[in-house]
């Protein structure tokens, strides 16, 4: 049976990418895939140390007409606080070089050349995801300038992926909200990031349950776009997700069923949740992305929902 929101909730999609940017295959998506959103997102694991990438060409670096959020976390779902490797990028006109070896997000400002991003050491595959905040992917490939080693004034472009007022940096979700919700989770807001103005989380889940208890598990709406991106944590294929979650969307609630790496789009003023976990064969990842420089929810009068059985 077609369902009313049916095409709000759609498989991600594993392309090659543009061309000269990742040599694997990722996720990747812009405004045509999300219900006209101006996003650009790409999901993909870093497997191997000496790998370049954001450009391939090491002698390369590119520029964007919009502001760029590039995040690298651990594939460990046990610890979300480890990277497990060590990661640089290059960011200016006179590219200048940043290492970091801990789950970090890097902010690009529009018209700031970067990159290339490379693996310098690795334990397990790092999760490298991105968002644009354009409508479709453009960039300008330049050559890059002469390397300069000392002065670091994009040092504040590179921030550690953590939530410092939390407990170990990080929140244990399932332990505040319904079992279903994350074991350990990390966010940021569009302070944290520069003035980039977005919110978005990052979660790693394992457990079966509703997400929030009441009154949190109350739909909502948001003022702005909201980007829910199911994802999976094997490296060895984009397509494997390892749950069952549900979310109801509308006025009347309507149920949908996740099982593989999908986005669920929340347009401005669309009534959504709660979210129920049913089944987990392997841990999964969750990223919600908000455009919005913070976290603004509209609770409305409780609606009667029964989860899918």
């Amino acid at each position: 049976m077609c369902k009313k929101f049916s095409h709000l909730v759609k498989p991600l999609i594993a392309r090659a990418g543009p061309e000269g940017l990742y040599s694997d295959m990722r996720i990747w998506m812009d405004s045509w895939d999300l219900g006209g959103i101006p996003v650009v997102f790409s999901y993909g694991f870093l497997k191997r140390a000496g790998v370049t990438c954001h450009p391939i060409k090491a002698d390369e670096a590119v520029t964007h007409p919009y502001d760029e959020v590039l995040v690298f976390v651990g594939s460990d779902a046990s610890n979300i606080k480890r990277l497990n490797g060590e990661i640089s990028i290059e960011i200016g006109e006179s590219p200048e070089e940043y290492i970091f070896n801990e789950p970090s997000v890097v902010v690009i400002p529009k018209g700031t050349p970067h990159g290339p991003i490379t693996v310098k050491s690795i334990e397990a595959p790092i999760i490298h995801f991105l968002f644009g905040l354009g409508s479709e992917y453009k960039a300008t490939t330049t050559k890059k300038g002469i390397k300069q080693p000392e002065s670091k004034r994009y040092s504040h472009l590179i921030k550690k992926f953590i939530v410092p007022w939390a407990e170990d940096g990080v929140i244990y979700m399932n332990r505040i909200h319904g079992p279903g919700n994350a074991d350990q989770a990390v966010f940021m807001d569009g302070k944290s990031l520069e003035g980039v103005g977005i919110f978005f989380s990052w979660g790693v889940y394992s457990k079966v349950g509703i997400w929030h208890k009441e009154p949190y598990s109350d739909p909502h709406t948001h003022p702005y776009d909201e980007l829910l991106f199911a994802v999976g944590l094997d490296p060895n294929s984009l397509y494997y997700f390892g749950g069952s979650i549900e979310v109801g969307i509308g006025d009347e609630l309507e149920r949908h069923i996740i099982t593989v790496p999908s986005v669920a789009i929340m347009p401005k003023g669309i009534i959504h949740c709660p979210m129920v976990t049913w089944l987990v064969d392997a841990p999964f990842g969750f990223i919600a992305l908000c455009l919005n420089p913070e976290l603004v929810i509209q609770r409305i009068e409780r609606r009667k929902y029964s989860p899918s059985s």
